[in-house]
C-alpha cells in the first residue's frame, strides 16, 4: 500500500480477511486515493488480521476513528512518523534506511518471488495497468481467490523469516555476541513494531 492510503485507513475497512482501501491521507488531510484503481479490496494473512485486530482495540480504546492516529485522533502524517518512528525502527534492526515505497517495492518483490501472477499483483498494489498489453487486455478480471492466496502465503513466509530471526538473535545474545540489536532482544520483534505504531 502506498503511506497515504496506510493513513487513511479507517477502523471500518477491515472485514474479515479484507481490507478495503477507499481513501488516503497527505498532510492529514483526506482525499481520494491517487488513481482509480487505487480504491480496491486487499486481502491480508492471517498473521496480519491478527496484529490489525490488536491495533484496532487499541484505537478503540481512543476512540478514534483511523487505524493510525497520533495521540488527538487525527490520521498520522507519514512524513512525521517516517522521521521520528520508522527512522529509529530501522535502525534498531539494522536495516538500512527506507521510505514507506520500499515496503511496497518489498512486497512486489515478495510476491514475484513466490510465483504470484502479475496481474493478482498489479491489483493488490492498484497500478492500472502491468505494462503488457497481453495481459492489460486479456488478462481478465480480479480473481479474489488469487489475492487471498497471495497474501496467505506472503504472511507465511514473513512469519518464517521473523522466526528465523528470533532464533538467531536469541542464539547470538546466549553466545554473547552484540550487533546493535539489545533493544530487539530484549522486547522481541513483534513488540518493536507494535511500539513504533
Amino acid at each position: 500500500m502506498r503511506s497515504g492510503e496506510l493513513a487513511g485507513l479507517k477502523l471500518t475497512d477491515l472485514d474479515g480477511e479484507t481490507l478495503t482501501v477507499n481513501r488516503s491521507v497527505w498532510h492529514c488531510k483526506e482525499q481520494s486515493p491517487k488513481t482509480d484503481n487505487a480504491l480496491r479490496s486487499v486481502a491480508v494473512s492471517p498473521q496480519l488480521v491478527t496484529l490489525l485486530w490488536e491495533q484496532i482495540a487499541r484505537q478503540r480504546a481512543k476512540e478514534t476513528e483511523y487505524l493510525f492516529s497520533v495521540s488527538t485522533g487525527q490520521p498520522l502524517d507519514m512524513d512525521v512518523f517516517r522521521q521520528r518512528k520508522l527512522k529509529v525502527l530501522l535502525k534498531s534492526l539494522g536495516i538500512p534506511q527506507a521510505g514507506f515505497h520500499a515496503f511496497r517495492h518489498f512486497n512486489v518483490a515478495v510476491l514475484d518471488a513466490l510465483r504470484v501472477p502479475l496481474k493478482t499483483i498489479q491489483e493488490r498494489i492498484g497500478h492500472a495497468v502491468t505494462g503488457s498489453f497481453t495481459l492489460d487486455v486479456y488478462g481478465g478480471k480480479p480473481e479474489w481467490e488469487r489475492n487471498l492466496e497471495a497474501a496467505r502465503a506472503v504472511g507465511a513466509e514473513l512469519e518464517k523469516a521473523v522466526t528465523e530471526t528470533e532464533k538467531k538473535m536469541q542464539d547470538e545474545t546466549r553466545a554473547g555476541l552484540n550487533d546493535g540489536l539489545t533493544p530487539i532482544r530484549t522486547k522481541g520483534l513483534e513488540d518493536c513494531v507494535s511500539q513504533a505504531l
